[in-house]
Order: C-alpha cells, then structure tokens, then sequence
C-alpha cells in the first residue's frame, strides 16, 4: 500500500468507528499524562549510556537521586556479592575440661541472666563459652563488657568475627522472585506497579536476616554494576537503576550512541543479562513513534496517526509486563525511534492533539492500525482473540469500489452490435494468416 492509501485507510477507520457505533464512541482529554515503558532491549550484556548535559544523574525505587558527576557511564551485571560485616562476641576461654565449662557457664548465666554455650576450640585443644549475643560495633561490645564485669563476670574475652551477612534487599528480592517465579525481572521492585502475582492469595516465604549463614537467599542473584569515571559513578544495586541528563526536559540521555527522551533504566532479567527501558512521558514517546510509523507530509494525517498511536500506548500498558516494561519499539507494538526520527511536522502533529485519544463505552480503543491492508481489513475476531464492536472491517484502498464510483461513466444507450467476418481460405493479414476480424 502507498502512502496515500495508508492515510486513506487510517482516516476511513475513525470516520467508520465514529459513524457505526457512534452513541457510544467518541474522544477524551486524557487529565495527566503517564509514563510509557519501552522495552529497547531484553539481552544486553553491558550498555554504554551518556548524555551531553553536564552530568549523569541515576535514579533507584525508594532512594534519592545521585548526581554522577561524569557524562558517561557503563553499566553490566554480575553475580551478587553479599557484604562482608564484623561483629563482637563474649567468650571466657582456655578451660581445661567440660565439666568445668558447664558449671562456669551455669554460674555465669544465674548471675547475669544472659545466655550462655560452651564448646571445644579446636584450635587450642580447651573449651570455651560464649555469654550473650553478639553486636554490631565495638562501641556496643565494650558496653556489654563493662555490664558483665559489674554483675561479676571476669576474664571476659570481645572476638571479632567476620560474617558474609546478605542485605535486607537481598532478602527481599529472592522473595519477589519466589513469589512471582513466572517473571522475568530479577532486580528489586522493577516493572510498573511491580510484578503482580497470578494468585493473590499465595504468601511470601519468609526470611529474616541474622547473624548466621543460614539466610533464605537465593543463589543465582545478580546485580546492576555502574562504572564511571567519578566515585559517585561507581556503584551496584540490587534494584533497577535509571539514568537521566541534569536537564532531562531539554536534554536526551544516550544508549549506544542513540538519543532518547526520559530516562533509561536497566534492570537485571531471568537470563542473567541486562533489559534496557526507555522511561518517557506519553506526548515524548509519541514524537518518536509518528514520523516513524507515518511518513506522509500531511498534517492532518499525521494528527490521525498521533490519535490512533497515543490511544494504542494507553490500551497496551503493561503489555509485556511480566518483562518490565510496556510495549517493544517495533511492529509488534509500534515503531519508535527515539529522537533521530522526530520531524518537525510530526512533533506539530502530536501537540495539537495533546492528551485525545479516541474510546469506547468511555474507555479507550484498542486502536490497531497497518500500513497494507490488501483493500479490505478484517473482523477483529477472524484475526485475535478478541471481538470488539468497533474494529469491523472496510475497505481500505484506492483499488475498493467506494473509491472509484465517482469516476465511473454512466449511459442510457445500447451498446453498439458486434458481428463477426470471414476471410477467404488462405488469406493472409501482413504477410502472417489471418484469423476472425471485427466488423
């Protein structure tokens, strides 16, 4: 289909939603403009991201921006490395035999009412006990020390341990993958409205955080590493990180090389890989999205296109949610671009239709659209599994009867009568037989 044909057929639709079901189509101004989730990439190892602002600034769910204080960064993901903490225990050590460490233990917990172990070092082949719990700072250690040695407790010996101890969000994100397992985000709170669990009703494994190995973590987490040239820049998260210029609104951030409006988070997925997201507002979205799918110089076609594009993004929110994001940038969705395929006449287009999107019963449409139709669409029904009332087929091209009926030539008069003529056996018509001739 040309061009001409595919304006024609974008323009027959909405007159035809509007005239068929009309008491119950229509448009509205949409009251605030929401955030559209473009799933660039779903396999990245690393991805470069700069802007040509002053600075990068990056953004996490429950957590202040950070200024970068460098233009470029890169970011890639590796397994998750749980922090390596001290902590302070009590012991009274060097004893010569259980039986002595029993009754000293027995004394120790009557007198200061903590609880109290005793054990065999292995290394000094004498036994031990360990008194109370263990701290997180030597300031607490040395406190606690002082309170067992005013109950009476001597000889009272801090041993800094060191403990590879998962954080509160490692936690947290092994339960999200527990309880969504058909997802395919692996970092913390990623997505809209985070991923929603088919069954509501199922409750989260438990797991709390102690001073023990023994935390239900899962072991093939990985994490978000961001590396720059500044300390600010140098960084892992456990959640989706999204970078944005210093002047986001008059300034694009850059993946690969590529100009894109919004921001761009990067989350780490079910294969291990990196998905990239374009984060951006509706009307930017759409400055990207109807040059690309409409390339036709005319203003009128390309508000059309903005309407039917802008209805579409609100209809197939969360689309791909189990994936994190909204739609793909390509046919499957819509064609999007970025900024390389903003025209002037498109960006024209899209402001004077701010907000409109056309409905349904008051909500909005399911706006397909194509760019060939082979003369006539079809029946939601015969092609999806859905039937909605208002994507009936039509005729769509110039080659349809409608299209040409004012062109055809009509008369009241018989045609003329044809007969047919012989020729004489063996006749010949420019040196080659004749065969029949019209009279």
């Amino acid at each position: 289909m040309n061009r001409r044909s595919f304006i024609l057929f974008t323009l027959v639709a909405i007159f035809f939603i509007t005239q068929s079901i009309e008491a119950e189509t229509g448009f509205f101004q949409l009251s605030n403009e929401p955030l559209i989730r473009i799933g660039l990439s779903t396999n990245s190892s690393y991805v470069s991201i700069a802007t040509t602002d002053t600075q990068l600034i990056s953004t996490s769910p429950d957590e202040a921006n950070k200024f970068l204080a460098t233009n470029k960064i890169t970011v890639s993901a590796r397994s998750y490395r749980p922090p390596e903490i001290e902590i302070y225990n009590f012991e009274i050590q060097n004893l010569e035999s259980a039986d002595q460490a029993a009754s000293l233990a027995k004394d120790i917990r009557e007198t200061s009412g903590e609880k109290t172990s005793f054990e065999l070092d292995a290394k000094t082949n004498t036994w031990k006990i360990r008194i109370g719990e263990a701290k997180n700072s030597i300031e607490e250690a040395d406190e606690f020390k002082g309170v067992l040695e005013e109950k009476g407790v001597a000889d009272v010996t801090i041993v800094t341990d060191k403990l590879v101890k998962p954080s509160d969000e490692a936690v947290k994100l092994s339960n999200q993958i527990a309880v969504n397992p058909g997802s395919n985000v692996r970092s913390l709170g990623a997505g809209r409205e985070r991923v929603v669990d088919s069954n509501p009703n199922k409750v989260a494994p438990t797991a709390s955080v102690s001073s023990t190995n023994d935390v239900n973590v899962n072991a093939n987490l990985r994490e978000v590493i961001v590396s720059g040239t500044s300390a600010d820049a140098k960084f892992s998260s456990l959640k989706p990180v999204a970078f944005g210029s210093f002047n986001e609104r008059a300034t694009p951030v850059k993946l690969n090389g590529k100009s894109y409006r919004g921001k761009i988070e990067v989350f780490v997925n079910s294969k291990g890989t990196l998905t990239v997201v374009n984060v951006v507002p509706l009307e930017e979205y759409l400055l990207g999205v109807v040059p690309s799918e409409l390339s036709l110089p005319q203003l009128e076609a390309q508000k059309a296109q903005a309407v039917a594009a802008r209805t579409y993004a609100i209809a197939n929110v969360n689309g791909y949610a189990t994936q994190g994001f909204d739609m793909l940038p390509t046919i499957r969705s819509q064609v999007y671009k970025g900024v390389s395929a903003e025209t002037g006449m498109g960006t024209q287009a899209v402001m004077q239709t701010k907000g409109i999107v056309a409905t349904y019963k008051g909500k909005p449409i399911n706006a397909l659209y194509t760019s060939t139709c082979g003369g006539r669409t079809e029946n939601s029904e015969n092609i999806f599994e859905f039937n909605e009332p208002y994507l009936r087929g039509v005729e769509c091209s110039l080659e349809g009867h409608r299209h040409f009926e004012p062109f055809l030539i009509k008369t009241s008069r018989l045609p003329a009568k044809i007969a047919l003529s012989s020729l004489p056996a063996g006749a010949t018509c420019d040196r080659r037989p004749c065969g029949r001739r019209y009279r």
